[in-house]
């Protein structure tokens, strides 16, 4: 029996194995990974720039992938082969309904191979957020205990151990990448002779750790603070506490290094959030609870509008300027007659003829009218003209050959955009990567500052004009990049630089609202709410004093940090893996906890007592002597129920007493009133001789007692 038992605990830890794997390891990897992007296919990516290498994210997803089927074989196996009854919730279906629409939209998508294999500098491929969701319900099903939770968290936390310490190495300038031992670990053979050409370009004292991009930190670490914190708490042994405060101030370094604002707000908004509601536990706390916050948000903006800091971060937050505002040209378009820009609002016309006689470019410019601008020489040798009329913005204008192929080139601002003309479909501008095209971005509607969220407000301002299209499906994971109008040359000429592509929201909701649809999106924020709700429920009501709250509470806030920080941020497969897995453990800890406590039962008991109650009082109403027996007859069975139950502390044996004396008062009770309707009439007499006789029942019956 001792031997079985241990062996059912030991295939249950080997059950964690998957979800340490994909939490505390997967974001560890970093190699090398060689393909072929398939960009090229598309005007605004250059055909040299076909082959790419790929070192913090291919890796990844493969890995996550392949471990998200094993996670299904087991489930599957454990479904199919031994008839297990799963654990389930009902937030799962709107997880379940999710996961459909993120494949009907990969299956509808214009773009399937990127959908199926990855993407540039992304690789989230919808297999990748399939294993998500299976790591999220088989974390929940297979952490059924303690002993699988702390196995769980102990074997994950290794990894991210070491996630940590390299990112607490590069904050002190130790680059553990730029060493020659981490450039072999990292690449392959074929990079072995020319290690001094690899390097990562980071800002000084910059961590980035092995999650490449410095804002992931804020989801990884702005977790994994207060993770670590709750730990703490919720450790009884002194070692156990220590090492986890180490890892707080350990992960705190290393927030400090990702130079990442949005985790620090993220982090702090949780945190405030979780406090109120722990002190909304009872009135008096929760009055408290209400005046820190009333306080808090006066000093928030008493610092938003007097503090060097609170400037900053109001300048970051909502920007300073408008494309429109700042730069002179506000859109191009290549006609088949002529070049129209916008400068400033005023539209010119650009066009050449060739002469005859000796074969030059002649520059026509006019207005939208048709109305010749004037212009003046100001550079012979190159035969550059300028506008005159200052509404232009000093715009010059200037005859090139480009391929042997007559054009113009127009200076604006410092940047410089070439046309040339093709006879058969009239203008093509000469893009940076070095083809010619006809189309560009429509014009820019400013919802926000364009460098708001530092150039968030950009981005976002023409995201959301693609969200009408994505109603019911989505283009399909990984694909935003091919949604977003990468065409945007007057951003990529005056602001971010050629060849600078958008991909990814920078907002997960909105990366998934265009990627799965909004229907997608509102499923999974339904699911995520479902969790936050039930989360806030178990922490109003759960023992503080036992450590499993604490881990709860931890894994609440966890959540929480990164569902707040995705509004600036994007899912990535170095930081999805982590959030996914703790959301699995966050429920399976709120389960625990609900059944270790009994939570809800308390509420329900009560209820059903008082109707018990309103059901009584309504038969005592309707027969008076019915309700006069089953008052007699109750004290005898409570007592018979109190005598015969042990004198134990076993909940079950309590309950069963209790359900066994209900019952017995029931049947007395219906069976005197069958008897009462029975009884012939008799006079009022008879009655008040009946109640004398029930009084002295009663009293003797006490008197027993």
């Amino acid at each position: 029996m001792s031997k079985s038992t241990n062996q059912k605990r030991q295939v249950s830890s080997l059950f964690m194995i998957p979800v340490i794997l994909m939490t505390g390891f997967v974001p560890l990897i970093v190699h090398t990974f060689r393909y072929q992007s398939g960009l090229s296919a598309f005007d605004w990516f250059p055909n040299a720039s076909d082959s790419q290498v790929d070192v913090f994210f291919a890796w990844k997803m493969i890995a996550a992938i392949a471990i998200g089927v094993v996670m299904l074989g087991i489930l599957l196996l454990h479904y199919f082969n031994r008839k297990e009854r799963f654990r389930f919730e009902n937030a799962f279906y709107l997880l379940f309904f999710y996961g459909l629409f993120v494949a009907m939209s990969a299956l509808f998508s214009p773009y399937k191979h990127w959908v199926s294999a990855g993407i540039y500098e992304l690789f989230e491929s919808v297999w990748a957020l399939f294993a998500y969701l299976i790591l999220c319900y088989y974390t929940y099903q297979y952490v059924q205990n303690e002993k699988n939770l702390v196995t769980a968290i102990r074997w994950s936390g290794v990894g991210m151990l070491i996630v940590t310490l390299i990112g607490v190495f590069q904050y002190y300038g130790k680059d553990f990448f730029k060493t020659s031992l981490g450039k072999h670990l990292i690449t392959g053979p074929e990079f072995w002779d020319r290690l001094d050409t690899i390097s990562f370009v980071m800002g000084e004292r910059t961590s980035y750790t092995t999650l490449y991009n410095p804002n992931f930190l804020s989801f990884y670490f702005g977790m994994l603070i207060p993770l670590s914190v709750c730990l703490c708490i919720a450790s009884r042994k002194f070692y156990q506490r220590i090492l986890m405060a180490a890892v707080a101030v350990l992960s705190s370094i290393c927030m400090v290094g990702s130079r990442s604002d949005s985790g620090w707000l993220a982090l702090s908004a949780a945190v405030i959030v979780v406090v109120l509601i722990l002190l909304s536990r009872t009135k008096r706390t929760g009055f408290i609870g209400i005046g820190m916050a009333v306080v808090g948000i006066a000093s928030l903006a008493w610092m938003f509008t007097h503090t060097e800091l609170g400037t900053r971060l109001s300048t970051t937050i909502l920007g300073t300027y408008h494309m429109d505002e700042t730069f002179v040209l506000r859109h191009v378009d290549p006609g088949t007659d002529c070049v129209t820009l916008n400068l400033n609002g005023n539209k010119i016309r650009l066009g050449y003829t060739i002469n005859e006689a000796d074969g030059q470019s002649v520059l026509a410019c006019t207005d939208e009218n048709g109305t010749p601008l004037a212009r003046t020489l100001v550079d012979e040798a190159n035969m550059i003209d300028q506008l005159d009329d200052p509404i232009y913005g000093g715009c010059q204008i200037q005859p090139i050959i480009l391929d042997e192929m007559p054009g113009i080139r127009v200076i604006v601002q410092g940047g410089v955009w070439d046309f040339v003309y093709a006879h058969e479909n009239g203008y093509y501008y000469a893009n940076s990567a070095g083809k010619l095209t006809k189309d560009m971005a429509d014009e820019l509607v400013s919802l926000f500052r364009d460098n708001a969220m530092s150039g968030r407000g950009h981005i976002w301002n023409y995201t959301i004009p693609l969200l009408g299209k994505h109603i019911f499906v989505g283009v399909g994971a990984n694909a935003y990049m091919l949604a977003y109008p990468q065409n945007d040359y007057i951003y990529h000429t005056y602001v971010s630089g050629a060849n600078n592509y958008d991909v990814k929201a920078h907002c997960w909701y909105l990366q998934q609202w265009v990627e799965n649809g909004l229907i997608g999106l509102l499923l999974l924020l339904g699911f995520l709410g479902f969790y936050l709700v039930k989360s806030t429920r178990i922490y109003r009501r759960a023992n503080l004093k036992e450590s499993l709250t604490w881990v709860g509470i931890g894994f609440f806030v966890a959540v929480l940090v990164y569902v707040i920080a995705a509004v600036a941020n994007d899912s990535n497969v170095c930081t999805a893996p982590v959030f996914w897995g703790f959301l699995g453990l966050g429920m399976a800890v709120n389960r625990m906890v609900v059944e270790r406590g009994n939570l809800f039962a308390k509420a329900d008991e009560n209820g059903e007592s008082a109707e018990n109650d309103k059901k009584a009082d309504a038969g005592r109403a309707s027969s008076s002597a019915s309700a006069a027996q089953t008052s007699s007859s109750a004290p005898a069975a409570q007592a018979s129920s109190t005598a015969a139950a042990p004198d134990s502390s076993s909940a079950a044996a309590a309950q069963n007493s209790s359900s066994a004396a209900a019952a017995s008062v029931s049947e007395t009770a219906r069976k005197e009133a069958d008897s009462a309707a029975a009884a012939p009439k008799t006079a009022p007499a008879s009655a008040a001789g009946g109640s004398g006789r029930k009084k002295s029942g009663r009293k003797k019956a006490r008197g027993k007692r």
